[in-house]
C-alpha cells in the first residue's frame, strides 16, 4: 500500500495573520498552504507525502511565523494499491450489503469500484476493484487506515476467483 497524499493541520497559540478578514493561500513546491480566516491560529497543508515532509513543513512555517506549532494534526490521508488478481465482486457485495459497519455501494454500471463507507467516521472510505486494486481516503489514525488495510486484504483472499 503506498500513501499518496496527507493533509495535514498545524495549530499555533496566536493569530498568525495581519489582516482578519482575509483568506491566505500560497504553493511552495508541490505543497498548498491555507489560512482560513475564521480559523487564524491554523495552516493545513496538502499535497504532502511523507511524514518526514510533515516535519519539514513543520520546521518551515514555525521559522515564517516565528512561534511554534502546538499541534499538528493529520486531517486526511490517501493510500492506494495496484494488484491484478480476480475478485469475485457480486459475491463480495452480497456478503457486504448487510453488514451494519459499512454502507456499500456497487453498480458496475455506474463505476467499476465498490466503495465501502464506514459508519464509523474515524475510519476511512475504501474503494476496492475486482484486480483487487483498492484506494483509501480519510482514517484519523495510521493504527485505523493499517486496520482497514487488513479488513481488505482479508476480503480480496476471501472473495479470490481461481483460475
Amino acid at each position: 500500500m503506498k500513501l499518496n497524499n496527507i493533509k495535514a493541520s498545524f495549530i499555533f497559540k496566536k493569530s498568525i495573520i495581519q489582516n482578519k478578514n482575509k483568506q491566505v493561500i500560497w504553493k511552495n513546491g508541490n505543497f498548498t498552504f491555507t489560512i482560513y480566516k475564521h480559523s487564524q491560529q491554523l495552516v493545513n497543508v496538502t499535497g504532502l507525502k511523507t511524514v518526514e515532509e510533515v516535519k519539514q513543513q513543520k520546521k518551515l512555517i514555525e521559522e515564517l511565523f516565528q512561534q511554534k506549532v502546538l499541534k499538528v494534526r493529520i486531517d486526511n490521508t490517501f493510500f492506494s494499491k495496484k494488484d491484478y488478481k480476480n475478485i469475485d465482486m457480486c459475491a463480495l457485495y452480497n456478503d457486504l450489503k448487510g453488514k451494519k459497519d459499512y454502507f456499500v455501494d456497487y453498480n458496475i454500471e455506474v463505476f467499476a469500484g465498490m466503495y465501502l463507507h464506514p459508519k464509523d467516521r474515524e475510519y476511512p472510505t475504501m474503494i476496492i476493484f475486482r484486480t483487487g486494486s483498492y484506494i483509501m481516503m480519510g482514517g484519523k489514525s495510521l493504527k485505523i487506515v493499517f486496520e482497514s488495510e487488513l479488513f481488505l486484504k482479508r476480503l480480496i483472499l476471501k472473495y479470490l476467483k481461481s483460475t
